[in-house]
C-alpha cells in the first residue's frame, strides 16, 4: 500500500465516482475530501483482513477487489468481486465488529478510506449530505440482503440490542434523540 500521488482535482473526481457519494453536491464533496485517505494497492495485496477489527469504510476508485473468507476447516472461499464505484466495510462505521472476509486487490487498485470518526464528523456537520449517504447505505444493504440465501437470513438474529442502539445514537448530535426513542 502506498499513498496515491495524483492531483487533488483528479482524486475529487474519483471520489464523485463512488456510488455512495454520487448524489453529493460539489460543495459536499469538497467538505468530504480532506477527511479521506487515498491509497494504491498492488495485485494480491490485502486491503481488509478477515477477523481484524477496524473502523473504516473503503471505496473502490479504480480496479477490482476479490472477497475471500476462510472456512472453519481453513479453506479459502471466494465470495465474490467488488468493482470500481462500490464500497466495502459499511458495518465498521457503526460497530466494532471483526471483518467477515479478506478483501484483496485484483491487479492495481485505488482505494478511498474514511475512518469512522471522520465519517461521523462529516454527517454531523453536513446533515443533508449525511441523509443522502445513509439513504444509499440502506438501499445498498437491503439489496445485498436480497441476494443472500433466504435460509441464511432467517438464521441470523434480526434485532438490534438496546446497547447497540445507544452506541449508535452516541455518534450523532443530540437532535437524534428527537427521532429515535
Amino acid at each position: 500500500m502506498k499513498p496515491i500521488d495524483v492531483p487533488q482535482a483528479e482524486l475529487t473526481e474519483k471520489l464523485r465516482g463512488l456510488q455512495i457519494f454520487a448524489n453529493l453536491s460539489p460543495e459536499e464533496i469538497d467538505h468530504l475530501f480532506p477527511l479521506c485517505e487515498f491509497h494504491e494497492y498492488k495485485d494480491k495485496e490485502k486491503i481488509i483482513k478477515q477477523n481484524e477489527t477496524s473502523t473504516f469504510l473503503c471505496g473502490i476508485l479504480a480496479g477490482d477487489v476479490s472477497v475471500y473468507a476462510t472456512s472453519k476447516e481453513g479453506r479459502e472461499i471466494r465470495l465474490g468481486r467488488v468493482h470500481k464505484g462500490d464500497v466495502v466495510g459499511e458495518a465498521s462505521l457503526f460497530f466494532d465488529v471483526r471483518r467477515t472476509a479478506d478483501v484483496t486487490a485484483d491487479g492495481r487498485v485505488e482505494i478511498m478510506k474514511i475512518e469512522r470518526e471522520n465519517f461521523m464528523s462529516f454527517v454531523n456537520t453536513n446533515a443533508k449530505a449525511g441523509v443522502k449517504v445513509f439513504a444509499f447505505m440502506i438501499f445498498s444493504l437491503i439489496h445485498k440482503l436480497k441476494n443472500i440465501n433466504a435460509e441464511l437470513v432467517f438464521e441470523k438474529e434480526a434485532s438490534v440490542t438496546p446497547e447497540e442502539l445507544e452506541r449508535l445514537k452516541a455518534y450523532f448530535a443530540p437532535a437524534v434523540d428527537d427521532y429515535i426513542p
